[in-house]
């Protein structure tokens, strides 16, 4: 009996935690839904140690958040050795680190568990109207719905990528995530003002006609907009060099009956243009 009640008790603790979790990220900003993890060292040699932060907001910079309990479903990275785990703690800033292992990229993954929102009508249009989901601003009006709030179970699938002494093989490794953008063109040479393509994938296959933006934190921001292709290409004529942030939403009805849409949002990070010769 008293295993039962502290199984309990420990699943409702989970389930506030992660209430809070949100509520504190959400609060007082509808656009507050761009999430991302953000690398001290994206460029750096073997043997480092490299720590995390995650950044939530309506765009670049945003804002450094702790990790939240309840938050993190997963947490690892991959690199020519293979896949590791990265070790964090509970409420810290850092959100997580990692030792580098190898030349190349090294890929870091960060998943979230569900979590609930419930947005006013017009914040909730506004949001859709920005990540470009015009499908669902449509249904809402076939359904009478437009001036209804929105109730959202959103899920996150963040992505940072790491270059190991200033070489980029494996940076188009797909972890075969729910939700995942890939770069396509080769960042470390790559040269502004030319094509450059990401990939967009579900479980690994092609994501059509959704859109992907590009950011990168210049004073004002930079931040570009394209629509996928039907193979899940992207392309952006990017302007500059820096720590280039893309990222997009996709959303449906939701599959339980306290939602009404299911959303899955896909970032990565990684520094472009940022190769130097040896």
């Amino acid at each position: 009996m008293k295993t039962f009640i502290f199984n309990f008790c420990n699943k409702i603790k989970k389930r506030y935690n992660l209430f809070a979790a949100i509520i504190f990220i959400f609060s007082g900003n509808a656009f507050a839904h761009d999430f991302w993890i953000l690398p001290h060292d994206a460029m750096t040699t073997t043997n480092n140690e490299v720590f995390f932060e995650l950044r939530i907001g309506s765009g670049v910079p945003g804002k450094q958040t702790p990790r939240l309990p309840g938050l993190i479903a997963t947490f690892n990275a991959w690199d020519a050795l293979g896949q590791q785990k990265i070790e964090g703690h509970e409420g810290a800033l850092v959100i997580g680190h990692l030792k580098t292992r190898v030349s190349g990229a090294t890929i870091a993954s960060l998943t979230t568990n569900g979590a609930k929102i419930t947005l006013p009508s017009d914040e909730f249009e506004d949001y859709l109207k920005e990540e470009g989901l015009d499908k669902i601003i449509a249904a809402r009006q076939e359904n009478g719905e437009s001036g209804l709030p929105g109730i959202e179970l959103f899920y996150r699938c963040a992505k940072a990528i790491i270059f190991v002494n200033n070489k980029s093989d494996g940076y188009d490794k797909i972890i075969g995530l729910e939700h995942e953008l890939v770069p396509i063109t080769e960042p470390l040479n790559y040269k502004p003002g030319t094509p450059y393509i990401v990939k967009l994938l579900s479980a690994s296959k092609p994501l059509a006609h959704l859109q992907v933006k590009a950011e990168l934190n210049t004073s004002p921001p930079t931040i570009l907009r394209s629509i996928t292709d039907e193979k899940g290409y992207a392309s952006f004529i990017l302007p500059e060099k820096g720590e280039w942030l893309f990222s997009s939403v996709d959303m449906d009805v939701s599959p339980l009956e306290d939602a009404d849409w299911k959303s899955i949002w896909a970032s990565v990070t990684l520094p472009i243009a940022e190769g130097k010769s040896l």
